[in-house]
């Protein structure tokens, strides 16, 4: 499922905007002043997907609604007054006769606070904190623990979760160079800073070892199996087809053996009449072995390829099984990944999170891509945005004020300074 448009009435108490995608590419530009809610409006995405709808106590609108290309859902979110005092209703319309309500509440956010943080209602909109000796409200209180609120609120309804669960909303934020980690010590919770970029390393670390264990377990099998099917074999392969299937393989030997993952090339076998049976057999087998790297495989090579092509000063990145990835110079030094200058890292970094850390059902938010990117590797942004997409198919939403990022696609653009309507007009 794919969000059509997304309407919103008095953001900010100022604001209408109408916002469609007008394009078969998948992809949304909102560009526009500071202060008009480029990057809200990626967090409204974001903390309704997530389940996150403390946000949107938070927030200051009448009402935001979303469409999709299943004409069938829409959601409704609006401020309302119940007993005199103000909470957010999420409305969820399908396919079925009366929409669900879910009310978000000032009561409900001892919810969303961390039990190492201690905190008493004082007042219905006054919330007394022993730790800082402060009285704030519900409001401040949100604000101040944005980063530490224990996140997904659970809903009973299952049409309202089924809704929700369509799409997944992944933001990578305009910050990208070093993560928050929250880790739970004897009850008490800590932050960790770590980089990024050593972070991602890890991750694909890991990800490398779990193909390798899949391809490994299924030789395995495929090895202790070979003598029967072998004889159970009907079928036969003419030289021509062994030819071609064989060449085929060898294709993807050498992007294995390229990028580390693959420990020899596979010597083609000899044809012969009369073991034809045996080859289609063990060449089966090969394709099979070979095939749990798909997937990897062609994002790895667009990963490298995308980095390589920018021409990161006489310096090239590298796939390893043991490292994920590490970067070398042109004359064969290894280097550290913090010796990377910002703008390599942010290219790093932003390249990683949209080709592995994404999927098809997902909708992505990018907040300022341009950030620390050299004029020219902004302007192939959006042209490798969408080979990308090609490969992942998901959706993207992005907020920009870098007109070189834009580079000509004006057809992809939302300007919220020129299509905004004032309450005064």
């Amino acid at each position: 499922m794919k969000i059509k448009s997304i309407k919103i009435e008095k953001l900010f108490e100022v604001f209408d905007y109408d916002i469609q995608y007008t394009n078969d590419e998948n992809i949304l530009i909102i560009t526009g002043p500071n202060g008009f809610g480029k990057t809200q409006i990626l967090n409204i995405i974001y903390h309704l997907f997530n389940g996150k709808f403390y946000f949107f106590l938070m927030l200051e609108f009448h009402k935001i609604t979303l469409a999709f290309d299943d004409e069938n859902i829409r959601i409704e979110m609006l401020k309302s007054t119940r007993k005199g005092k103000e909470d957010v209703v999420l409305v969820f319309y399908d396919d079925e006769k009366d929409p669900e309500r879910f009310f978000v509440s000032d009561n409900s956010i001892l919810d969303y606070i961390p039990v190492s943080i201690i905190i008493l209602q004082t007042h219905r909109d006054k919330w007394y904190i022993p730790d800082i000796k402060k009285t704030l409200s519900t409001k401040e209180v949100l604000r101040k623990y944005e980063n530490q609120l224990s996140g997904k609120i659970p809903i009973d309804n299952r049409r309202i979760q089924n809704i929700l669960d369509k799409i997944q909303a992944y933001l990578i934020k305009e910050q990208r160079l070093f993560k928050r980690i929250q880790i739970l010590d004897n009850e008490a919770e800590h932050v960790k800073i770590e980089e990024t970029i050593d972070t991602f390393a890890q991750e694909l670390q890991i990800l490398i070892g779990l193909f390798t264990k899949k391809s490994y377990e299924l030789s395995q099998d495929l090895d202790s199996s070979y003598p029967t099917r072998l004889i159970s074999e009907k079928e036969k392969l003419s030289k021509e087809e062994y030819d071609k299937r064989f060449n085929e393989v060898k294709k993807k030997q050498d992007l294995l053996t390229k990028h580390g993952l693959y420990d020899g090339k596979q010597q083609p076998l000899e044809y012969s009449e009369e073991d034809a049976k045996a080859l289609l057999v063990y060449l089966k087998d090969l394709e099979k072995k070979l095939e749990v790297y798909d997937d990897l495989i062609e994002r790895l090579e667009l990963f490298t390829t995308i980095l390589n092509e920018r021409r990161f000063l006489f310096k090239s990145i590298y796939i390893d099984k043991e490292k994920g990835f590490y970067f070398k110079t042109d004359r064969n030094k290894l280097l550290e990944l913090h010796q990377l200058s910002s703008g390599e890292q942010h290219e790093v970094i932003l390249l990683y999170e949209l080709i592995f850390n994404t999927n098809a059902d997902m909708i992505v938010l990018i907040d300022e891509p341009e950030i620390s990117l050299h004029v020219t590797w902004q302007k192939e942004f959006i042209k490798d945005l969408i080979k990308i997409i090609e490969l992942q198919k998901f959706q993207v939403l992005i907020a920009t004020h870098a007109p070189s990022i834009i580079n000509g696609r004006w057809d992809l653009v939302y300007n919220l300074d020129k299509k905004v309507v004032h309450e005064t007009e």
